[in-house]
């Protein structure tokens, strides 16, 4: 009689959003693909889909918050009015006339020793300019001089927008994005547990399947990939596992 292999175990609740969401894509394209012909792993392989796509929603959901799309147009705002305030001075600085160029270069200085990058995630770049909006107000008499003024006030206005959607959207998930997904993903490795638990026993009992024997083999796989890659990877940057507090995502995403 031959020895069956079985699913190995691994914790999956500890993992990531994003790891935990990629490892049980993986498990449903696998259940998909191979049936177990037995009705309580059918039903078990019935019920862990329903989990998941509960999951799957949540995890959109939380991915596409409402405010993503407004923040990314408020961000695009910001950007060319920064932009345009850097060329502008850059501009200056070359100006033939002394006073104007001084005065061009006291606000380059302040822009360089900040070196924002408008590509920056959202949450760096808008502390940024708060800072250099800050050193701005002691060159006051410069940007007058130069006609920035009012850009400048654009600017600030732009920069406290992208904070307030970006606040909103933090409190959004914080509340019942976050919730929801916390609830889908128990859901889902309680069904996942099911799952594995009569697929190793019809391995156990059917030693002989192929089907069972590829099941269980593309499975461990798959588990080898998610350990590799769902702790402790400095490679890759996810969010941490799901806690009462909102992870508050600093992403251009």
């Amino acid at each position: 009689m031959l020895n069956p292999v079985q699913v190995e175990n691994v914790g999956v609740t500890r993992a990531s959003n994003a790891a935990h969401y990629e490892f049980f894509s993986m498990v449903m394209k696998r259940t998909t693909d191979i049936t177990l012909d037995h009705p309580l792993w059918k039903q078990a392989a019935e019920d862990f889909a329903k989990a998941f796509s509960e999951e799957d929603s949540a995890f959109r959901q939380y991915t596409s918050s409402l405010q993503t799309e407004p923040l990314k147009l408020a961000d695009e705002e910001r950007d060319k009015l920064y932009s345009a305030l850097r060329d502008a001075i850059k501009a200056y600085v070359k100006f033939p006339v002394a006073e104007t160029a001084d005065a061009a270069k006291k606000l380059k200085r302040v822009l360089d020793n900040y070196n924002l990058h408008i590509a920056d995630n959202y949450l760096k770049e808008s502390g940024t300019i708060v800072n250099i909006l800050q050193d701005f107000g002691n060159y006051t008499a410069e940007l007058d001089l130069l006609r920035l003024t009012d850009i400048v006030a654009q600017l600030r206005e732009a920069n406290d927008k992208v904070r307030k959607l970006l606040s909103d959207r933090n409190v959004e998930r914080s509340t019942y994005i976050l919730g929801a997904l916390k609830t889908a993903r128990k859901a889902s490795d309680q069904a996942y547990a099911i799952l594995i638990l009569y697929t190793n026993a019809y391995a156990a009992l059917n030693p002989s399947s192929r089907e069972a024997a590829d099941l269980v083999r593309l499975l461990n796989e798959d588990l080898k990939y998610f350990r590799q890659h769902a702790y402790g990877n400095a490679s890759k940057k996810e969010e941490p596992e799901p806690s009462p507090e909102p992870d508050a995502p600093a992403d251009n995403e």
